[in-house]
């Protein structure tokens, strides 16, 4: 008996221990607003100190590395995330990577020579009933691979998604263990193109729902066995869909929403405020927790009209605000005076129904994000004296006044303060300064 015990107090001390280990492994995910992400998937000069103290301001960093990044010996991935996270330990730090795509190219990118033999060998590309490998667009020179269970496994019993998840966890995930983040690129709803799908001989309707719920359960083989690899990763997909699909529902930890305003395809472009909004609802809902939703507009960073309307719609939910200056693509860390007021926690839940004069509002401990999706200027009454920001980027409306009411044009937004705030400066982007200053 008295071993018994023992045994007991030996296996609850070390289940402890390993609890212990866990919870010291896991990110700290923040609680309070702004909630900013980064997409800074473009340039490479990752080493570059003055970057690295930019993209360390965010909440959420996606980058991009490549097999065998290094702007000179010595330098490692590793350095870059760990320099990040000294700056701001409370980052996630995420890795892109995209399944239905690759080059066929060396002279593209050697860099990714091991999936070109790979693919090469197994030929797994994808083709259509004449035999010819297809892209869904020459954009990239990429080419697009059959990432479906009709196509042939290789000597492990392993196709496509499976071989790319253990090649990626040990070329980057495990090597690093301080990213937060796997990230995935292109999570459609179904194929892009017309192809021999199932290896019948026969093009197939990229339309046909076979088709399309094969494609999607090749994504979802990639992320189960992501989830065996690494366990304590979180999982965020560049989604063009609501992920309510039987397939993807609550299988990520979050989405991204790319370009879900500010661009000809947008979703509040073509469909609304409200339709890129619903999109917005349902990615948090159809996602596991902590529902890690990036909200990504593109836009001019001195249109400030349309980046608080951007902001304040963001606000409006509990995603992570993502914007990306369509000149530099995803390339630089944009900054807004807005961003300088600390909202701290929600008070309100996230507001899906309009109030007054179509106007929505949320409540912060300390201040208030308003958003007006209509097409006329309203007028907004409030219950207690808030400030406006004392800004530099915009000073007819952030004029640092003390309001009971004001009007706010249509598709405007403005993010209010319990108390005055003046906007942060940071001396270390000369390149922040001089358009401050401008």
């Amino acid at each position: 008996m008295r071993k018994v015990v023992v045994l007991c107090y030996v296996f609850m001390g070390l289940l402890i221990i390993a609890c212990n280990i866990s919870w010291a492994a896991a990110p700290v995910l923040k609680e309070s607003f702004p909630r900013l992400m980064g997409m800074n998937i473009g340039a490479k000069n990752y080493h570059d100190k003055r970057y690295q103290e930019e993209m360390s301001r965010l909440d959420i960093v996606i980058l991009g590395f490549y097999p065998g990044w290094g702007p000179q010996p010595g330098a490692s991935v590793q350095d870059v995330v760990l320099a990040i996270k000294q700056r701001n330990p409370h980052i996630l730090v995420g890795q892109y990577t995209v399944l239905d795509e690759a080059y066929d190219n060396l002279d593209i990118n050697i860099a990714d020579k091991d999936k070109y033999f790979k693919l090469k060998k197994e030929a797994w590309w994808l083709r259509n009933s004449a035999g010819r490998k297809l892209q869904w667009t020459d954009e990239n020179n990429a080419w697009m691979i059959n990432i479906t269970e009709w196509a042939k496994p290789d000597g492990e019993g392993r196709r496509y998604p499976e071989w790319l998840a253990d090649r990626d966890y040990r070329m980057y995930f495990a090597p690093v263990p301080e990213f937060d983040i796997w990230y995935f690129d292109n999570i459609n709803y179904g194929p892009r193109v017309v192809a021999d799908w199932d290896l019948d001989g026969r093009d197939d309707d990229k339309s046909n729902p076979v088709i399309e719920a094969a494609y999607r359960r090749g994504h979802r083989a990639q992320w189960d066995s992501v989830r065996r690899l690494a366990p304590t990763r979180l999982l965020l997909g560049n989604t063009d869909n609501d992920l309510s699909y039987p397939e993807f529902v609550q299988a990520l930890n979050g989405a991204f929403l790319e370009g879900i305003m500010g661009l000809k395809w947008s979703i509040e472009t073509w469909g609304g405020w409200y339709k890129a909004m619903d999109r917005y609802w349902a990615a948090v809902k159809n996602t596991a927790l902590p529902h890690l939703v990036g909200f990504n507009v593109w836009g001019d960073p001195e249109d400030y009209r349309f980046f608080r309307y951007a902001y304040a719609s963001c606000l409006m939910g509990d995603g992570y605000f993502s914007f990306t200056d369509k000149n530099k693509v995803y390339s630089s860390v944009p900054w807004f005076d807005e961003y300088s007021i600390d909202l701290g926690n929600a008070i309100d839940p996230p507001q899906k129904v309009a109030g007054q004069n179509g106007i929505y509002k949320r409540a912060f401990k300390n201040g208030m994000a308003i958003v007006n999706p209509t097409t006329r200027a309203a007028e907004v009454d409030f219950s207690e004296p808030l400030y406006l920001l004392a800004g530099i980027q915009d000073k007819h409306v952030n004029n640092g006044k003390r309001v009971l009411k004001l009007t706010i044009d249509p598709k405007d937004g403005l993010i209010l303060s319990r108390y005055p705030v003046v906007p942060r400066i940071y001396k270390s982007s000369a390149e922040d300064m001089r358009r401050l200053i401008h």
